[in-house]
Order: structure tokens, then sequence, then C-alpha cells
């Protein structure tokens, strides 16, 4: 029974995010149509520009790595201390007169 209610759970949770995640029915983020194109100025940089700047042959890797570095090494650090703070967290806490010698 349990195992059904996780399940169903799941499929709610899941049904939701694709709801919302959907543009025609649930949130809008920005304008879309024509106007979003308009908005669209740093895509067209990146591709039109990517190879003579950095060099490289895959734009996402060129996007990632050069155009965002700064981004990137500073989410990795957001990730390594939320890592690091959740193994903290969860390892077992060892007491004065439990250690063992």
């Amino acid at each position: 029974m349990k195992k059904t209610l996780a399940y169903l759970s799941l499929l709610f949770i899941l049904g939701v995010l694709l709801y919302v995640a959907n543009p025609d029915y649930g949130l809008k983020f920005g304008p879309g149509g024509e106007e979003w194109k308009a908005l669209r100025y740093t895509d067209d940089y990146y591709i039109t520009h990517g190879l003579e700047e950095v060099g490289g042959t895959n734009i996402v890797t060129d996007i990632v790595f050069d155009y965002r570095g700064y981004d990137t090494i500073g989410e990795a650090t957001v990730l390594f201390t939320a890592i690091a703070g959740a193994v903290a967290l969860l390892r077992p806490w060892r007491g004065d007169g439990d250690e063992h010698h």
C-alpha cells in the first residue's frame, strides 16, 4: 500500500511539473512569439562569434567554459560546499565515551 501511494504521489508531482512547464498552459517566463526573438541577441552572438573568439568547435563547451567561466566556477563552489555540508551533517557522530582504542 505504501509503495502504491508513493508511486501515485510521484506520478501526481510529475503531472503537475509537466503542466507547469508547458508554455501553453502553465507558467510563462518572459514574452513569447516574435517578441522573444528580439531578446535572443546573445544566442546569435555566441553562434556567430564563438568559433573565431574561442577556437572551439563545440558551442556548448565554449559557452560554459569560456564565456561563462566565472559563473561555472561559482556554481562548482556552491555545489562542493553543499555536498561537504551534507556529508558533515549526515556522518555518524562519536561521543567522548564511544572511542575504542
